[in-house]
């Protein structure tokens, strides 16, 4: 079995999946202009996503438990996600495409906690890290470049087409998953017992709290990052979608420099992920009016804010050990609803009149409070065992 090759194809079905979540709010308009409803109407496909992925992924995952993972359970998440996009592109009326988007959510986190564990058993210990900041790069590429081509055909060639085509590439996908997979060895932890009493660990409980933590500094910003830069720092819309691509190169690079130094030494790599994230806001805060900084500042952002998935990720696995299947899935859960709290709170201030300006101070707040429940964690942990 050729180890990089099926990553490979992991990576593109991780980028299929992430690139069907966010295209949607590029093709908004045209969506709610074809099935006549309005566009705040029309914006609930993607509450309707977050939510089904943040309810529905664990419980997808307990219910197939059971079930052979390779290459049994990929091909049903795929088909299900595949069906859901083919379903998207034929539906005439807002109903079914809610039952489309349901369709598509509900394999979302399960698929994408099974590529990062089953990797994860094809390489050493200490190349865990860097194999999962391979498959989570095919998130950072859906951002780069699968929305915005996503949304560029469908403004050509209608909304439609975009759904179509990811549904092939999925396909193509699902088959060179299936025929480059031989023997890959099972991390199953023996049924539904097992897999929820991984939460019993405190290690486990700590890198949930980390992801909701530092996910939500990040998105209390990023949800906001369009006004945010044009209002506040005053640039126009077309120096705005550069510097959003900007920000997804630095995601790439963070996620790749996070996933090597979390082999090397993971509770460094956390607190400096950390660490990066509050002093990127910190400083935004204070020098975001200026064009001169900002503009290059959105790189460094980027990768502060992505560089702590992968060590996240790698030390969940570890914590979960025998059982990792559904505590993968929960963090992955988590990234969403983080994602929602994070745009929440930036909501909030925003509507208590406290400006675009203080986001980037209720980030480093949030990641401050990441760092600091490592520190604790870590704190209690030594101390215990010195006992």
């Amino acid at each position: 079995m050729n180890i990089n090759l099926l990553i490979f194809w992991m990576l593109l079905g991780v980028f299929g999946v992430g690139t069907i979540e966010y295209l949607i709010a590029g093709v908004l308009p045209q969506i709610a202009s074809d099935v006549a409803v309005s566009e705040a109407t029309a914006g609930l496909l993607v509450t309707v996503y977050a939510l089904t992925v943040v309810v529905g992924g664990p419980a997808l995952t307990i219910f197939t438990s059971r079930v052979k993972r390779i290459p049994p359970l990929i091909v049903g998440l795929m088909t299900l996600f595949i069906t859901g996009n083919v379903l998207t592109s034929v539906a005439h009326n807002f109903i079914i495409l809610i039952i489309a988007r349901i369709m598509t959510a509900l394999p979302h986190a399960t698929f994408f906690a099974l590529c990062l564990v089953v990797a994860t058993t094809l390489v050493e210990p200490e190349f865990q890290g860097r194999v999962i900041s391979r498959i989570t790069l095919g998130l950072n590429l859906a951002t780069v470049l699968g929305v915005p081509l996503g949304t560029l055909v469908g403004n050509q060639y209608g909304w439609r087409t975009s759904f179509v085509i990811v549904a092939v590439l999925q396909t193509v996908v699902t088959v060179a998953l299936v025929l480059t997979i031989r023997r890959v060895p099972e991390r199953s932890g023996g049924g539904i017992a097992a897999e929820v009493k991984v939460f019993r660990r405190g290690e486990v409980l700590k890198a949930l709290g980390l992801t909701m933590l530092s996910q939500a500094g990040l998105f209390v910003l990023f949800t906001f990052i369009s006004p945010y830069l044009g209002q506040h720092t005053g640039f126009r819309s077309s120096t705005i979608t550069v510097l959003l691509f900007v920000f997804g190169i630095g995601s790439i690079v963070g996620n790749m420099l996070g996933g090597y130094y979390a082999d090397k030494n993971m509770n460094v790599t956390l607190y400096g992920a950390l660490g990066s994230l509050v002093l990127s806001m910190l400083i935004l805060f204070f020098l975001g009016k200026y064009p001169w900084f900002t503009g290059p500042w959105m790189f460094v952002v980027g990768a502060a804010g992505f560089s702590i998935i992968s060590p996240l990720t790698s030390k969940l696995i570890d914590a979960a050990s025998s059982a990792p299947n559904l505590a993968t899935t929960v963090n992955i859960a988590g990234f969403q609803l983080a994602n929602a709290v994070g745009a929440w709170i930036g909501s909030m201030s925003l509507s208590l009149g406290l400006g675009l300006g203080v986001l980037p101070l209720l980030g480093a707040v949030l990641a401050l409070a990441a760092a600091a429940l490592l520190w604790v964690a870590n704190t209690f942990t030594s101390n215990y065992e010195t006992k």
